[in-house]
């Protein structure tokens, strides 16, 4: 059962003592975030799940973004580069193809074609043949050679791969008394650094999230992903693990080289709890509603979570608020809006959708056109929220009713996926589709009760 699990588990001591009208923003900002499971910890020791919001920092304008973009794919290439000189010995001899000869679409590679390998490593070798012989990836070796159907995986010519690779370095945080993770962990933290299909570096800055092969039963048995993000210290997966080294070759795919262990992903509730300075009043309404006992009661295939910064709830301003947060008739109405945020059996990424719906949406592939527009059922009832996700130049932006804005898109979980929105997302006003203006900032508790009436 998928389930937002662990909310429960934070202390909520601080929250519960807040009395003021307007939501206390740092209700649970003193409090020190969850630590991860005993599993996780033996894996890789002080990386959560999700890190530094930094790199998903609002550009102020188009012009400035774009502007960004050269400077940033030139420190990129300058990175590698100098990573690629300096270290890894498995064979890298040539550049990091960034040249600009993608066309800025995504493509889900279904089908795992053979094309035209990148410079450098040894395209005579299997993945498994060169990470077995490169003294710098003998602990991640060690590993895959305990797993014979990763081992199997990744000596498969079948198809292509692409394996980020933790270089030993990677280990060295990992306590020697830590307690051993099971093998099937195990197992599935290995297959969780296998993508599906060949990444070389100039697809990777195209792309927002891609497959690996851990197929996830909470996902409906689709992939999990693996969360791809640009920034001026280069590309990050998941937020905290580096590329240090790009496109080594090998005969069934190519391999990048990382500075973290990549963990497979906690639940969606257990994320949001890591980060109380960030989503204190979320967790605040999930407590004032008993909401967590209400989605532990849900069967879900998936999901995708649109998640109000504490800045959203105060946008909606205080008196709204107050109704939200201090009444019981407005309780009522706080939980129609988380549930109303949450899309069952829905999983949106910017760059895949597993639709596990009983009216699966008959769309064509995410990438092929420069927006597409999704009306996705949620917990509320029959009401739906639309999604549109545009692009330009190969980057692309995610409005919630054409009004929210996705800030740190694609969140991976290990039961869905985590939109964080700078508005609070409400159903439309009766009688058109509209929202007031992003700009307007507030919202009568009238129009409030106007919207969500008809689902309570």
């Amino acid at each position: 059962m998928a389930r937002f699990a662990a909310i429960g588990t934070l202390s909520l001591a601080a929250i519960q003592a807040a009395h003021a009208l307007v939501v206390p923003e740092t209700a649970v900002s003193n409090q020190a975030p969850l630590g991860a499971s005993d599993e996780v910890t033996a894996l890789i020791k002080g990386d959560a799940a999700m890190g530094p919001h930094h790199l998903d920092d609002d550009i102020a304008s188009a012009e400035s973004f774009f502007n960004a973009v050269s400077s940033i794919r030139g420190h990129i290439h300058d990175d590698f580069s100098q990573a690629v000189a300096d270290l890894i010995g498995l064979g890298y001899t040539g550049d990091l193809g960034t040249d600009e000869d993608d066309d800025g679409h995504h493509h889900r590679d279904h089908h795992h074609h053979h094309p035209k390998h990148p410079h450098g490593g040894d395209s005579s070798h299997t993945i498994y043949e060169l990470i077995s012989k490169s003294k710098y990836t003998t602990k991640f070796a060690k590993l895959v050679d305990d797993h014979p159907h990763v081992v199997d995986v990744l000596n498969s010519t079948k198809a292509n791969y692409t394996l980020f690779v933790p270089i030993d370095k990677a280990f060295e945080d990992i306590p020697e008394d830590h307690k051993k993770p099971s093998k099937e962990f195990v197992e599935n933290a290995l297959l969780y650094h296998v993508g599906l299909g060949e990444y070389p570096a100039r697809r990777i800055l195209h792309s927002y999230t891609l497959p690996t092969a851990l197929d996830e039963e909470l996902l409906g048995g689709e992939p999990q992903r693996l969360r791809a993000s640009v920034g001026l210290g280069g590309v990050k997966l998941n937020f905290y693990s580096k590329v240090v080294a790009a496109d080594i070759a090998a005969k069934n795919g190519i391999i990048h080289a990382v500075n973290h262990i990549l963990v497979p992903p906690p639940y969606v509730g257990r994320i949001i709890t890591l980060f109380p300075d960030r989503f204190s009043t979320l967790l605040l309404a999930y407590e004032k509603t008993d909401f967590v006992k209400f989605i532990h009661g849900v069967n879900l295939k998936g999901s995708t979570v649109f998640v109000p910064t504490n800045e959203a709830f105060h946008w909606l301003g205080p008196r709204a608020n107050a109704f939200l947060f201090n009444t019981d008739k407005g309780r009522e109405y706080l939980k129609a809006i988380l549930k109303y945020n949450i899309a069952p059996n829905a999983t949106l990424y910017t760059d895949a959708f597993y639709d596990e719906t009983d009216s699966k949406q008959q769309k064509a592939p995410v990438h092929e056109s420069r927006s597409e527009h999704y009306d996705l059922p949620t917990l509320l009832g029959d009401a739906h929220i639309s999604v549109d996700i545009s692009r330009i130049f190969g980057f692309a932006s995610i409005k919630v009713n054409g009004f929210s804005r996705v800030v740190i898109p694609n969140g991976v979980a290990k039961n869905g996926v985590i939109q964080v929105v700078n508005r609070v997302p409400l159903p439309p006003c009766k009688g058109h589709g509209g929202h007031n203006s992003e700009n307007d900032g507030g919202i009568e508790v009238e129009d409030l009760i106007s919207r969500l009436e008809d689902w309570l």
